[in-house]
Formats: C-alpha cells, sequence, structure tokens
C-alpha cells in the first residue's frame, strides 16, 4: 500500500491515512453511458474531449480523504438523478451538492497551472487554498455571493442525452467560476468573491450556446420547476442555509 501522502490534495489537513485511493476525477456512480465532456483545462489542449470516465482517474486522495467526501458523492447523485427524471419528491441537500461541485472543480484543476478561484488567500496554481479545502470538506460553506448559480433559459434548448459537462471560466491565470452541465441542468459554480453576475455571457462571452449563456442566474433557489418529456412539470427543492 502506497502510503506516501504527498500528493492527496487535502493533506493539509493533516489528517490523512492509509494508502493513495485510485480516485475519480467525476463520480462514477453518476454515469449512464460511461463517458464525460470536458473542455477548458489545460490537458485538453484547445478542445473538448470526450473521454471514457474510467480512464478520468488519478491518486490524488488518500483513502481516508476519499471516503470523507462520500456524502457529497451521494447526494449529488440524488441531486442529478432528479434533474435527469424533472423531479424529485424528496428535498435535495443543496450544500452537499455545491460540495460536490467544488470536489469536482478541485479534482479536475489539481497539478494545473492555474489558481482555483479568484483571489484566494494563500493560493497556488493547481492546488486548493486552504477555505477551498475547507469548503469541500464542510468545514465552510461559501460565502460573499460564491456559490452555485443555477441558469434558467427563457427559451428551449437542446442537450445531449445523459450528458454531463465541465468548463472552467479563467482569466489572468486564476479560474474564477466552473459552469456545469448536469443532464439538462446548468449549474455556475461561482468562485468570484464578492460578484454575481447576471449571466455566464458576461464573464466568457461565447462559451455556451445560446439560450444557456444568456440565461438569468438564480443563487442557490430554493425550488424550481423543470419541463419534461410530453410537456409535462415537474419540481425540485433544495435545502439551503438560508432557506
Amino acid at each position: 500500500m502506497n502510503s506516501d501522502h504527498s500528493r492527496c490534495w487535502a493533506r493539509y489537513r493533516a489528517d490523512c491515512d492509509r494508502g493513495m485511493s485510485k480516485e475519480h476525477l467525476l463520480s462514477k456512480c453518476l454515469f449512464h453511458d460511461q463517458t464525460v465532456h470536458v473542455s477548458g483545462f489545460d490537458w485538453c489542449m484547445g478542445e473538448e474531449k470526450c473521454v471514457g470516465i474510467n480512464s478520468l482517474q488519478r491518486r490524488f486522495l488518500c483513502e481516508k480523504h476519499n471516503n470523507d467526501l462520500s456524502d457529497a458523492d451521494a447526494a449529488s447523485k440524488q441531486a442529478i438523478d432528479a434533474f435527469e427524471a424533472g423531479g424529485s419528491e424528496f428535498l435535495l441537500n443543496g450544500i452537499l451538492l455545491e460540495r460536490w461541485l467544488v470536489k469536482t472543480a478541485v479534482n479536475l484543476s489539481v497539478g494545473g497551472n492555474l489558481h482555483i478561484g479568484y483571489g484566494m488567500s494563500n493560493s497556488k496554481p493547481g492546488w486548493p487554498s486552504p477555505y477551498m479545502l475547507a469548503v469541500a470538506f464542510g468545514d465552510e460553506i461559501l460565502c460573499a455571493k460564491m456559490g452555485a448559480y443555477f441558469l434558467f433559459p427563457a427559451t428551449q434548448y437542446k442537450h445531449r442525452t445523459s450528458e454531463i459537462s465541465i468548463v472552467p471560466i479563467h482569466r489572468d491565470g486564476q479560474i474564477g467560476g466552473f459552469v456545469f452541465g448536469l443532464r439538462g441542468q446548468f449549474i455556475f459554480l461561482s468562485l468570484y468573491p464578492g460578484h454575481a453576475p447576471p449571466s455566464v455571457d458576461t464573464l466568457a462571452p461565447g462559451l455556451l450556446p445560446p439560450p444557456i449563456g444568456a440565461a438569468a442566474l438564480h443563487y442557490r433557489p430554493a425550488s424550481f420547476r423543470v419541463q419534461v418529456a410530453g410537456g409535462s412539470e415537474g419540481k425540485i427543492q433544495l435545502r439551503w442555509p438560508h432557506t
């Protein structure tokens, strides 16, 4: 068993244990067709990559820290399954979903040449800052207008069936946010402290196809309605600290 924890991105918590685990960059349980669409990272070489989920594995978390994030993985599966189904009978845990967004953003950015978050204290390129680390593990909650903004387009749009996609928005060597496409529901994870943009297009014109890029951003919504196949309508409800 490899007990060298120098590559664990959570090692500054000073409680690494057991060997290094083979972690999926995105939680494997989320995928039906075992592929994911990723673009905007330096390893994508300037194009969208459609890759098999099993190829997106790296040893960058120890077993303890990987297991400590399992509650966020479970909550994300419940939420993303609800997005695809067009509704849920259960109140979804928004903060655990947000923690999964942060964890996934870190997973995809570790080892790169960009700061994860804009203007974060004690930040190093390709490594989570102490604040981002605390958020991922539930010790802190994103504040100062940072966190999950849900995109609600004014008109209908087409998306690939069962699509999972992630795109970072970066400038001057700092990633200010990530756009997640989660089976038809788009979420902007904002890492711009104190800044609430009206749309993704204002930050990165042309990054997303219309009408998604121009969609209004809603911060941590308590509930919203979803159009599903056949014209019926479902409802998603989420629990946040302020609700």
